[in-house]
């Protein structure tokens, strides 16, 4: 049911309840008038806004209409309990994509496409093949292949064929910069965005290939591949939700991909001034000197570890620190084992005149001072976590010790660091035989111990207090987070196309999953995590039972709130064609 509005040719307008229906003959929609309210103007003495006053009657009924067809009696007639099942059957069909239905209409991405394809002449449709590159990601994520035959299981479908799909990804790439501003004004529109602060991270993904190319090259593998890679810069808003990303080649260094996306946003996301939050990676005088000459600003971490003497003496001196509350959590670093207490966090700053060594034009390197604030802090938590991989560290570093050969140099990895007398061929990575008895760097060990849980962070906010510049570092974890996604519950990498505008494209994708995530668990007001959410909705599943009739098999507190969050009917036992048609209307409008 919905409000019709029909002006007249006396100048005034009619009102009118309007329900549509399909004509079983003819299979069109057509529409009968439920109600004639009569004229706005009747109705001025007694509603500020009578049309909006009869659009939300018109709602509220529509939602009685369809819970009162939600309570009647489904009757499934006789079941034999001798049916046999046929080869390959596979009755379960998804209805997670409802919850992702709603945000991706409401991000209003399906007109983007529609809008798109218009001056294109191809035979099927683009918002279909992004739909299920979407919904599947999330739901069921493997292969471009994998989730083609997944669109047989979700209840809904979609006009295209296998090879479409990767014909598609080469248009999603062409117009990938227009669907990202896209995308953020909506969010902008719809969700208020804040950009005053930014977080900014890179990662990087590999290719089951071993030989490079011009676009995916090796690099420092975070995944300890080996295989070339592309590199991934991405930027969150201050509520974690993405705003844009940007591929790089493999081998390019973190430092280098910053300046690259904040000048694109700056000049196309009309952010205003932003204060970017990244880790010591990104923290170098290039990067520095580019937010302080645009008038940005910054939040960084900064080594200890190989600092100057002096900046040692002033994080070692006990002096000075002050104890905050509230700025870490346990549930911060992911550990249900951590204890529930309030984690002991100090913290203490000084103004301080950095030297900073920037590229001039001549593409020389020269130091320019400029003013930061250094604040020092200990992290309890953070200390616990160091000395508990630290002995992970030492207990390796022991068996190797006692048979060196049965470790390669890749096996030994990080526990090679506290081993001294150990040699390993370059390119075996096999242990050499030598008359020298390795033992345990003791010494090492003791080094390390000195930086338990401290850390340093730089900011060109002198004014932001201590502890909010603290919190806001803090809360970088939600890219790792956003990364850690996309990688295990997303599956993102590995990558198993291979033309660089059909990559773009699969990342668009990608991207794209994630920010409705996000989305959706903003609507939930961040009650459950990205992980919560994704386990439940791939659980929201109906098994057909008889005679076109399906039994939802998975319900769950998360469905419900999600249901409330979103205006939709979730907890139906039952359902008929129709009534799932009905939803996936429902999360349209």
């Amino acid at each position: 049911m919905y409000l019709k509005v029909t002006p007249q040719k006396n100048g005034r307008i009619n009102l009118s309840f309007v329900e549509g229906y399909r004509d079983p003959k003819t299979k069109k929609v057509k529409h009968n008038v439920i109600e004639n309210l009569g004229y706005v103007d009747e109705y001025l003495d007694r509603f500020e806004d009578p049309i909006a006053h009869f659009k939300e009657v018109a709602r509220l009924r529509t939602l009685e209409k369809k819970k009162q067809e939600a309570e009647e009696d489904v009757y499934l007639g006789y079941v034999s309990t001798n049916e046999v099942m046929d080869e390959n059957e596979d009755a379960m069909y998804h209805l997670g994509f409802l919850p992702l239905s709603r945000i991706y209409h409401e991000l209003k991405v399906d007109q983007f496409l529609i809008n798109r394809q218009r001056s294109k002449s191809m035979d099927y449709s683009l918002n279909d093949v992004m739909q299920l590159l979407v919904y599947t990601r999330i739901l069921a994520p493997g292969s471009k292949i994998a989730s083609f035959q997944e669109k047989e299981r979700i209840a809904r479908p979609f006009n295209c064929d296998w090879y479409d799909v990767y014909r598609a990804l080469d248009y999603f790439s062409d117009f990938r910069e227009d669907l990202l501003l896209h995308l953020h004004e909506q969010v902008r529109i719809h969700y208020n965005r804040k950009t005053d602060i930014t977080f900014y991270d890179v990662t990087n993904y590999y290719f089951e290939i071993d030989e490079e190319d011009k676009f995916r090259k090796k690099g420092y593998c975070k995944d300890n591949t080996g295989n070339p890679l592309v590199q991934m810069g991405l930027l969150l808003d201050s509520d974690a939700i993405p705003i844009t990303y940007r591929l790089f080649e493999g081998n390019t260094h973190d430092s280098q991909t910053m300046m690259p996306i904040i000048e694109k946003v700056r000049e196309e996301y009309g952010l205003g001034r932003i204060i970017v939050v990244a880790d010591k990676a990104l923290n170098c005088g290039d990067n520095v000197a580019f937010l302080t000459a645009e008038k940005d600003g910054f939040i960084f971490s900064q080594k200890i570890r190989g600092a100057n003497k002096e900046l040692q003496s002033f994080v070692f001196d006990p002096s000075g620190y002050v104890e905050k509350k509230g700025v870490v959590k346990s549930a911060d670093l992911w550990d249900e084992k951590t204890e529930k207490r309030e984690p002991v966090f100090r913290l203490k700053s000084r103004p301080y005149p950095q030297e900073f060594r920037v590229t001039h034009a001549d593409g020389k390197k020269r130091p320019i001072p400029i003013d930061v604030k250094q604040i020092v802090c200990y992290n309890e938590l953070y200390a616990g976590r160091r000395k508990h991989k630290r002995a992970e560290l030492i207990e390796k570093a022991q068996k190797i010790i006692a048979n060196p050969k049965r470790y390669t140099k890749q096996d030994a990895q990080s526990a090679l660091r506290y081993i001294k007398n150990i040699e390993y061929d370059s390119e075996t990575g096999e242990c050499i035989n030598t008359k020298r008895i390795p033992y345990l760097d003791t010494e090492k060990i003791m080094e390390d111990e000195k930086y338990d849980g401290y850390y340093v962070i730089i900011t060109s906010e002198i004014n932001m207090p201590d502890h909010e510049v603290a919190k806001r570092y803090h809360e970088l974890w939600e890219i790792e987070h956003s990364f850690r996604i996309t990688k295990s519950d997303l599956e993102t990498r590995p990558v198993y196309v291979t033309l660089k505008q059909r990559i773009e494209g699969h990342f668009l994708t990608c991207f794209i999953a994630l920010l409705i995530l996000r989305l959706l668990a903003k609507r939930l007001n961040k009650e459950y995590a990205p992980e919560q959410i994704i386990k439940s909705l791939r659980k929201y599943q109906a098994c057909l039972v008889k005679d076109n009739v399906y039994r939802v098999a998975y319900y769950d507190p998360l469905l419900k709130d999600i249901g409330n969050a979103l205006n939709l009917v979730l907890n139906q036992r039952f359902l008929k064609p129709g009534a799932i048609r009905q939803l996936i209307a429902d999360t349209k409008r």
